[in-house]
């Protein structure tokens, strides 16, 4: 077999069986082919005992290659079930992206989680996210076991310090009766009883948006390092104010409570909160300066004779309370 100066027939014969030969290679192989001796191939172990019998079986497996592209057909086929296979695992990871929480909550349902402190004791709890929370005595919160929806919401009644652990993507917001807080990372202070009719929120850190449940945000108050919100539920008015001393929550917290020069007055009410018990005192001493620490997480009996240790004070029980009044004269 010779080679033609342009082609190779070779590579042409190869072409031709894998279907990837051009128009103008064919016609060349096909003149060949007519010049072609066959008698320059015939073996004396063939099949095929004359010239024109070989010449048919080739002509015959080059038509059939021809007229039936079989490996370009079943490329087309299998590229086509690759797309459609690739669009069904996009569906599929769409849907799981979009429904994710709603196929979870079905599969594994959150579960919401109370806890309430009795008077007198604190409480340090972590949320699933990391958060931490320091709850004062005479509080409740509730949560969900697992933080899936847009917002972290929790409920508060009572008192607690917040370490917020950041997520810009999913606010933290603490729903205390009409008042609404929302931080994305910071630490802060709620104070919001439901008998009380004062509420507020103090920032140690970062930044903190209050508003009214049902009120829009042009309604709200951004506080920063050192300020808080004071909301009165009586004439419904918020009102955003410099606090220099909101790191005391830092000790309060834990139950540590640190005075310079705080009304009687003062102490005894954050004394009522943190024990559960009323504090009455006798008349023209409630504006007394006190300056001292107090631990409530000792007995409340023991709180009340340092406290009136310092003041010139004794106390007494009555009518389920306590009262404090001066010592006598004589002592």
């Amino acid at each position: 077999m010779e080679n033609n100066n342009t082609y190779n027939v070779k590579e042409l014969a190869h072409k031709l069986m894998q279907g990837t030969i051009s128009p103008d290679e064919k016609i060349w192989l096909d003149a060949w082919y007519a010049n072609f001796s066959d008698e320059e191939v015939l073996l004396s172990a063939s099949k095929y005992q004359t010239p024109e019998q070989l010449r048919e079986s080739i002509l015959n497996k080059i038509t059939a290659r021809m007229e039936t592209p079989v490996k370009p057909a079943r490329k087309v086929i299998t590229l086509w079930r690759s797309i459609a296979a690739a669009a069904a695992v996009v569906l599929l990871v769409t849907f799981a992206a979009l429904y994710k929480n709603e196929v979870l909550e079905v599969v594994d349902p959150a579960k919401q989680v109370e806890l309430v402190t009795s008077p007198g004791k604190h409480r340090q709890i972590s949320l699933p996210d990391g958060t931490r929370i320091w709850l004062n005595p005479g509080s409740k919160i509730s949560y969900p076991d697992k933080f899936r929806a847009k917002e972290r919401l929790v409920k508060l009644e009572g008192e607690a310090f917040f370490d917020v652990v950041h997520d810009e993507d999913h606010p933290f917001v603490i729903q205390s009766g009409q008042l609404k807080t929302v931080v994305l990372g910071t630490s802060f202070n709620v104070k919001a009883y439901p008998d009380e009719i004062i509420s507020e929120v103090t920032v140690i850190s970062g930044k903190v948006a209050v508003q009214e449940h049902d009120l829009p945000k042009s309604k709200q108050a951004i506080m920063v390092l050192n300020q808080r919100a004071v909301y009165n539920k009586t004439n419904r008015s918020l009102i955003k104010q410099d606090y220099p001393n909101a790191s005391k929550f830092l000790s309060q917290r834990t139950g540590l409570f640190s005075y310079d020069g705080a009304s009687l007055q003062n102490v005894t009410d954050d004394l009522s909160l943190q024990y559960g018990i009323r504090v009455n005192l006798a008349p023209g001493i409630a504006q007394s300066g006190f300056y001292g620490h107090i631990n409530t997480n000792e007995p409340v009996d023991k709180t009340l004779n340092k406290l009136c240790a310092v003041m010139d004070l004794r106390w007494s029980k009555l009518n389920n309370g306590y009262y404090l009044q001066p010592l006598p004269p004589n002592n």
